[in-house]
């Protein structure tokens, strides 16, 4: 068994939306297992030059791996919202422009998209301990035995696709 407690420090927040829901979904309130388990796992690709495709073999693994994981807040309270911001990209498609001359009003679609704003109860960054307990050091990645260190856990640089790690 091998475990680590570590603390990530955010600039605002992050956004990571839940799966299935419209369009318009909420963000969660504190970033989801997976995307802790992506960060360590991309952290292993990295080191042991693993390309993409077997790459993707890692979180499972690690997921298998995997006893506890727990978020807490050290700083900060997490509050949800909502906005809107898209980035509208003009185009011509089949010879008509985009967005449409005769008809601007409806060709903005522009969802409300859910965020999560970790707001400090203090002067510092907010943050958020993680501890991550896994029964064994090792995975095997086809038949390659990877431990899995600290080095991995000071690597990390991000969580998910957008947040302000």
């Amino acid at each position: 068994m091998i475990g680590f407690r570590f603390d990530l420090e955010f600039v605002w927040g992050f956004q990571c939306k839940v799966v299935g829901l419209s369009k318009s979904s909420p963000s969660f309130y504190y970033p989801p297992p997976t995307t802790i388990l992506g960060a360590i796992a991309e952290q292993i690709a990295k080191e042991y030059k693993i390309g993409e495709k077997k790459g993707k073999e890692i979180i499972p693994l690690l997921s298998a791996n995997l006893l506890a994981l727990g978020i807490k807040p050290l700083n900060c309270t997490p509050v949800k919202f909502s906005d809107v911001n898209r980035l509208i990209a003009l185009k011509v498609t089949s010879g008509i422009p985009y967005p449409r001359p005769d008809d601007i009003a409806g060709s903005f679609d522009a969802p409300a998209v859910g965020k999560t704003m970790l707001s400090p109860l203090e002067g510092e960054p907010p943050c958020l301990r993680v501890i991550v307990i896994f029964k064994d050091k090792t995975i095997n990645l086809r038949n390659e035995l990877i431990e899995i260190t600290s080095d991995f856990i000071w690597g990390i640089h991000r969580i998910g696709s957008k947040e302000s790690l």
